[in-house]
């Protein structure tokens, strides 16, 4: 009967916390709005860069390309005029065009063949 009025006692009495670490300082609603207002700071700052950094680059990334590509079609352009309205024939390499195993079911040119700047293995087949 002592172990139960001792138990009893024991637990009457109001007794420290029993955690191993301290409660950390500030509520948890304070933990949550601090997240919130970095969550909100950083994104304002990513937002930033993306229209005041990677826009600007993109746009002028375009420009570039745009302008390297017109001085590639007007080259491209003069060497039809020079070679009277063709493509000049590119160098007969043994390692060009190959067909070892037979044509493509489609024919003897490849999928995306484009008669503009590919040549035409059809043609060269027949010769």
């Amino acid at each position: 009967m002592s172990f139960v009025i001792r138990r009893a006692a024991l637990r009457a009495v109001p007794r420290a916390r029993g955690f191993a670490a301290a409660a950390g300082k500030g509520s948890y609603h304070e933990q949550q709005q601090a997240l919130v207002a970095h969550a909100a700071e950083t994104t304002e700052l990513w937002r930033k860069i993306s229209y005041y950094v990677c826009l600007p680059a993109i746009a002028a990334g375009a420009l570039w390309v745009r302008q390297v590509e017109a001085e590639h079609e007007e080259h491209l352009h003069h060497r039809i005029e020079e070679n009277g309205g063709k493509l000049p024939e590119p160098p007969a390499y043994e390692y060009l065009n190959r067909r070892t195993s037979g044509a493509f079911p489609w024919g003897n040119n490849t999928l995306f063949f484009n008669p503009k700047v590919n040549k035409d293995m059809e043609a060269a087949s027949e010769e």
